[in-house]
């Protein structure tokens, strides 16, 4: 080999490293976007209303979300997922990631092109968040004495939020203010939740869904909004997914000693994760293990609270799996 076939070499392998690397990044940070597209999108669909705070006076929000289709024939109603967006319950969208300690989320709207791909419809919901104002004056299957107001003040979930709420602009929360904001915001991300809940049921064959198959799944304030409606409520769904949730908001432990129908749950939590997510993750595996819930824990090493859904994960059987694929094998197993 000559020095002009060395150099051309070199240069293949370079480009060719290039190219495989730029490959590897796009299927781990961005993993379930097919190559080709197996989905339809309807945006912005009207499922309910919520009441907001707006200049002192109440007011109506429109709750929406984006409906992903399955583009393949069914003869047969499909089963259905419903994401929940996390932003601290202060901000976001379906549609947008965060990036943050060295990592980045996906989308709850990437999720679910890959899902819907798979043969799931898909639902990613909006919700009311703090700067709302959300308005809870009127509770709906649950008291009072259901509602769990600790972690409101915990110092280290107020903390955590103060950090969000500087970064928007908004004045930090105080030992005052900090139980009823945060108290009306959680209660209210739940209960739109549960309104898109009743919403896809009662229209099922508009979506072409089985109400009976139904699963929940969210990341960080989205997580604790699917366990809060599934185990809290007890609204009645097949399974749920969690990307780095806890309980907040509902006693869920006496809720779920009370039924003898509780969903399975998987559950992810990164290594280096929110101090306020490992705090009350462990008390909520305890909850499960005494009631006999089917739960699933996994892993997913080396990163913060922000990981994509390409992250590999480690399960609590000692094998690994990317994310992703581990949510599908899930969802498979208890909805098809």
């Amino acid at each position: 080999m000559n020095i002009k076939q060395f150099f051309l070499m070199t240069i293949l392998g370079v480009s060719l490293l290039v190219a495989s690397n730029a490959q590897a990044q796009k299927s781990f940070f961005n993993p379930e976007v097919p190559d080709i597209v197996q989905y339809e999108v309807t945006p912005d669909v009207k499922y309910g209303e919520g009441k907001v705070n707006a200049n002192g006076k109440v007011a109506m929000k429109d709750l929406t979300m984006d409906v992903y289709y399955p583009k393949a024939e069914s003869s047969e109603p499909r089963p259905a997922v419903i994401l929940t967006y996390g932003g601290s319950f202060h901000r976001g969208n379906p549609r947008s990631p965060y990036t943050g300690f060295g990592g980045q989320t996906t989308s709850m709207s990437q999720y679910a092109m890959r899902y819907a791909a798979e043969g799931f419809v898909v639902f990613t919901i909006n919700y009311r968040v703090a700067p709302d104002n959300p308005i809870v004056d009127e509770y709906s299957g649950y008291t009072e004495d259901d509602i769990d107001v600790s972690i409101f003040t915990n110092p280290a979930a107020v903390a955590q939020t103060n950090v969000i709420r500087q970064q928007m602009g908004l004045e930090p929360l105080t030992d005052e203010n900090a139980e009823p904001v945060l108290k009306a915001t959680v209660l209210a991300a739940a209960e739109d939740l549960r309104t898109a809940i009743h919403h896809v049921k009662a229209e099922n064959k508009t979506y072409n869904i089985n109400p009976d198959k139904i699963a929940l799944g969210g990341f960080s304030a989205g997580a604790v909004t699917s366990i809060n409606v599934a185990y809290g409520m007890q609204e009645d769904v097949s399974a749920v997914f969690i990307n780095s949730g806890f309980v907040a908001g509902l006693k869920v432990a006496n809720k779920i000693a009370a039924s003898d129908s509780n969903p399975p749950i998987m559950m992810f939590m990164s290594d280096n994760d929110y101090p306020v997510v490992s705090m009350f993750t462990q008390p909520l595996i305890q909850i499960f293990k005494a009631n006999n819930v089917e739960y699933h824990f996994n892993w997913v090493p080396g990163f913060g609270h922000f990981y994509p859904g390409g992250a590999v994960t480690l399960s609590d059987e000692g094998d690994k799996a990317p994310l992703i694929e581990r949510t599908l094998g899930f969802l498979k197993e208890k909805l098809q």
